[in-house]
């Protein structure tokens, strides 16, 4: 099994701009597996919820609470 080459870079639109060459000669073809930092990953989720309608609210309750098996209630806006 080969190692990955690791590159990290700037995502604009369609294109990502990495921080160094790669080598590889330009048109090459590649695939891209994304790994986003932790607390970039948690900003980008929690950010998904910041519009959600009531109906959205409450069946997510509704799944979380049927996960656990005990009431769960979304926090509201500007908590702690």
């Amino acid at each position: 099994m080969s190692r990955p080459i690791v590159l990290t870079g700037v995502v604009r639109g369609r294109t990502i701009a990495l921080d160094e060459e790669t080598g590889l000669p330009e048109g090459y073809r590649v695939t891209l597996h994304l790994i986003v930092e932790p607390d970039e990953a948690l900003r980008l989720a929690a950010g998904a919820w910041a519009n959600m309608t009531a109906d959205e609210v409450a069946s997510f309750e509704a799944h979380v609470s049927e996960f656990y098996g005990e009431p769960f209630q979304m926090p509201e806006a500007g908590g702690p």
